[in-house]
């Protein structure tokens, strides 16, 4: 029979041992969690360091104006008095953007006679544009378009000079564009490649124009490489001649303004030319 010291004495040194044991399970638990607490910080600082080398969204050339930059002034400007006068109609869009050209033309002059603003500037829409197509948003980009149509129907004809006056026809064409013609426009200017992806989506799609003859049996729009347009000023397009026939008395009065501007801006060109001989 075991006696009752000795009986304490096992049980001591049980306890002792079980103790040890669940100290060193306990370590053992420790140092497995530590190694995995390391393990999932290794992973983080990896992720991190994944995210830090990441690219910036891509700005399709645009370089952002510094705070208080003319071109910001004037941007912020022609937004809010485009914003203002916009509306449904696509006629309002138009007069909204033409009411915005004035007034930012009226307040910073110095910037839409400077070609390398002016480019700045061109580079914002784009950049904007650009990203509403890539968000499905291709009415948005449609607008934004006839804006960079504006801005380059005024440069070339009121800055650099190269054209006659402003073709308003092509602005009234961006408002209406079909995907192809408005994913071309836009990545014909940009500077990368990030449209490359939905031009080949849309490139099979009919590229469309519009008659100017208002009751154009066809609603207006016709496939372009079938349209005809005015000789005598080189700016209205019409479906076929049916429709350029029965426009004519509507199209005759700007087509005599804009021949005679056309005379007289070739006039002017001859003369610069031989000036600078």
């Amino acid at each position: 029979m075991v006696s009752r010291k000795k009986a304490k004495g096992k049980a001591r040194k049980a306890a002792k041992a079980k103790k040890e044991e669940e100290e060193e399970d306990s370590s053992a638990a420790a140092a497995q969690q530590r190694e995995q607490e390391g393990a999932l910080e290794a992973q983080l600082q990896m992720q991190r360091l994944l995210i830090d080398s990441l690219p910036s969204p891509c700005q399709h050339g645009f370089d952002p104006f510094p705070e208080g930059d003319v071109c910001d002034r004037f941007l912020r400007l022609f937004l809010e008095t485009c914003n203002a006068g916009s509306g449904n109609k696509v006629r309002n869009r138009i007069e909204a953007i033409l009411d915005a050209m004035d007034a930012v033309e009226d307040e910073y002059p110095e910037v839409i006679y400077d070609s390398s603003k002016m480019k700045r500037i061109l580079s914002y829409f784009l950049s904007v544009g650009t990203d509403h197509i890539l968000d499905g948003d291709d009415d948005a980009a449609r607008i934004t378009a006839a804006v960079i149509v504006m801005w380059e129907e005024c440069i070339a004809s009121n800055v650099n000079k190269t054209k006659a006056g402003v073709q308003l026809q092509k602005l009234m064409e961006m408002v209406n564009a079909d995907d192809h013609t408005l994913v071309s426009f836009f990545r014909k200017r940009i500077t990368c490649s990030c449209l490359d992806k939905k031009y080949k989506e849309v490139k099979s799609i009919k590229k469309m124009g519009l008659c100017n003859n208002k009751k154009c049996p066809l609603g207006g729009k016709v496939e372009r490489s079938k349209m005809v347009y005015c000789t005598r000023c080189s700016v209205a397009y019409y479906c076929s001649r049916d429709c350029q026939e029965a426009a004519w008395s509507d199209h005759r009065e700007v087509c005599k303004k804009r021949a005679e501007q056309n005379a007289k801006f070739e006039q002017e060109m001859r003369i610069r030319d031989q000036n600078s001989m």
